[in-house]
């Protein structure tokens, strides 16, 4: 009965004009979403601003909604209209665990986006220093170069703990 009435209110928000699977991802809700992908919502399409579904997820950090919709099928390597993906989102908005199953879904890890920035540049110039070492013990290089030479190295500064750890994650890869 919960779900009929959640596909009737699918329903309703379509013919408001509005898109159910992105009023879904706005509430972060995994059921919502998971709920709008069974009724048939397109999880890979994107919206005016050239998002789809998984980008606006991860860049506001809703790792519930990301879940559901890499699990429903979304395109992990999609990029938004500045050529950035949701691993570089999901990065840089400390979402640890949303990388892990978009890196397991195909994302490439060490892809650069806009200036050269890899997603784990990225997670490091936002100090998510956790999802940086997931990412380097996933793969990622940290010997990567954005445009301006920066390197996740670089980026560690005079923090000699930070530079020790990112090189402990390195030596411990898909372990």
């Amino acid at each position: 009965m919960k779900y009929a009435l959640i596909l009737v209110s699918f329903m309703g928000l379509a013919a408001c004009g509005k898109d159910p699977i992105d009023k879904a991802v706005e509430s972060d809700d995994r059921k919502s979403v998971a709920a709008a992908i069974q009724a048939g919502a397109d999880v890979n399409d994107k919206n005016s601003s050239g998002d789809t579904p998984l980008l606006i997820a991860t860049k506001a950090g809703q790792s519930s909604s990301a879940q559901a919709l890499i699990e429903g099928g979304a395109d992990v390597r999609a990029k938004d209209s500045e050529g950035v993906g949701p691993l570089h989102h999901a990065a840089a908005t400390g979402m640890t665990g949303i990388c892990g199953l978009l890196v397991d879904r195909g994302a490439p890890i060490d892809e650069a986006g806009p200036a050269g920035a890899t997603p784990l540049l990225l997670a490091m110039r936002q100090h998510q220093y956790e999802t940086a070492k997931y990412l380097v013990r996933r793969g990622a290089s940290l010997d990567a170069k954005d445009e301006a030479g920066a390197t996740p190295r670089l980026l560690a500064g005079g923090d000699a703990a930070l530079l020790q750890e990112l090189e402990l994650a390195a030596s411990r890869r898909n372990n």
